[in-house]
């Protein structure tokens, strides 16, 4: 859970959305620079604060991050009732971001910093209202039909996408059996963060215990509507897609992956890099889902520079261009060494 400290810059608030659906959203750090932050799907607060204090300590004195709970999770289930589930599309929370904005004020932010799913619905925030936006910063994240890469960190699969999809249906169609699993999902947590997380991260060196636990349990921790509401967001992060659409943003964008990724696989960083005209890409090696709370210091700190900074060179490009120059300067030696010879 959020720690004592981080519990005095979580302010919680609400907000009526034009579906009359009720958000809520989060306010931490009181700095200037206006930050907006996309969660991925099912980070509550108790794993996505904890991932936003991997930032720099003095990161709440430089900047206003603000975040919320998707429609129909959490605490952002009040009017979702009676929403069709054609309303729990990516666009739809692109624009209760939007909402978020007017209603704070904000013209634009300096940075929408976007993980997991939510860099899906900061492209398309960002697609559709480019001048609310100065830069992005894409935390492990995917350009868009999520099942057809998920599990698959290699390359894509055929036919697995529809697989998950004929999966999600049939999982949503018998929801029966759900508060059944739930009880003994719950009844079993002890025994996989002893057996299961603990082991896991002790063998990697990661703090994933804590995380794992509560992602595991926050799935089912809160209502029967909201897990029913957590299986419509797969559907559509699947249908939705902005990779026609890259090539048209111009914002500086910081993109960070690792090779490891197994739910959105690295190969998305790698595309969307190729096509954005303004990214620079870091990718580390060994890190996974989760680069943030492994690479706290690095990740961290390169956000915050590029926030404040607007990023460096590339860093792809700067590897390349000094592999370009040790070759140039190897073909100037050899051909010094050949006239040298030539003249004795």
């Amino acid at each position: 859970p959020p720690s004592p400290t981080l519990k005095t810059h979580l302010k919680p608030r609400t907000l009526k959305t034009r579906h009359n659906t009720t958000l809520t959203y989060y306010t931490y750090g009181h700095g200037p620079l206006k930050i907006l932050a996309g969660n991925g799907l099912g980070c509550s607060p108790t794993f996505s604060f904890p991932t936003l204090s991997s930032l720099p300590s003095d990161v709440t004195s430089k900047a206003t991050i603000v975040t919320w709970d998707y429609r129909g999770l959490f605490n952002s289930r009040g009017g979702c009732e009676g929403v069709e589930e054609a309303f729990f599309g990516v666009r739809d929370n692109a624009e209760d971001a939007k909402e978020i904005m007017e209603h704070l004020g904000w013209e634009k932010c300096e940075a929408y910093l976007g993980y997991s799913t939510g860099v899906q619905v900061g492209l398309e925030l960002v697609t559709m209202y480019p001048d609310m936006v100065e830069r992005l910063v894409l935390l492990n994240g995917a350009h868009g039909q999520l099942l057809h890469s998920l599990l698959q960190p290699f390359f894509r699969v055929p036919l697995l996408g529809g697989i998950f999809h004929v999966l999600l249906i049939f999982i949503l169609r018998y929801e029966r059996f759900w508060e059944p699993l739930r009880r003994v999902v719950i009844s079993i947590s002890t025994m996989l963060r002893v057996c299961v997380f603990k082991p896991v991260g002790f063998i990697t060196a990661r703090h994933y215990e804590h995380y794992a636990t509560n992602y595991f349990l926050d799935f089912f921790n809160y209502s029967i509507e909201h897990s029913k509401n957590y299986m419509k967001y797969p559907h559509a992060l699947d249908c939705h897609s902005s990779f026609h659409l890259l090539h048209t943003i111009e914002q500086k964008t910081l993109i960070v992956t690792g090779m490891l990724d197994v739910l959105t696989p690295a190969y998305h960083s790698y595309e969307m890099h190729a096509l954005m005209p303004n990214s620079t890409l870091l990718c580390k090696t060994l890190g996974t889902h989760f680069v943030l709370l492994e690479y706290p210091e690095e990740v961290g700190g390169a956000i915050v520079k590029f926030i404040e900074e607007g990023g460096n060179e590339d860093r792809i490009l700067q590897s390349s261009k000094s592999k370009s120059a040790k070759v140039n300067k190897t073909k100037s030696r050899s051909k010094s060494r050949s006239r040298s010879k030539s003249k004795s």
